[in-house]
């Protein structure tokens, strides 16, 4: 668990970001913390997400708001490209 798992405040050290912006992502329900022992932690499975919402918000200036406007976005084009070749496959077999 302890390789799994990584405190808000050692993540937020490594990369030089502010904790209420993490906590912000999990009052929005963007990103989902993990409480141990009365402390936050990030799963690392969630490293990627949040490397993208730091770019967003700390280089882009994107707000809180936005970054779950464009994750939404994000999943329907996802979504939309795992269907198309879902689509493509089906016409395959009938040709």
């Amino acid at each position: 668990m302890e390789t799994e798992l990584i405190t808000i405040t050692e993540y937020c050290f490594k990369y030089d970001i502010e904790p209420s912006f993490i906590i912000s992502l999990e009052d929005s329900g963007i990103i989902s913390l993990t409480i141990v022992n009365s402390e936050k932690y990030i799963h690392i499975q969630q490293f990627g997400e949040l490397d993208r919402y730091i770019h967003l918000h700390y280089d882009l200036q994107i707000n809180i708001e936005g970054i779950d406007a464009i994750r939404h976005l994000l999943q329907k084009v996802d979504h939309m490209q795992h269907e198309i070749q879902e689509l493509k496959s089906q016409l395959h077999l009938h040709q």
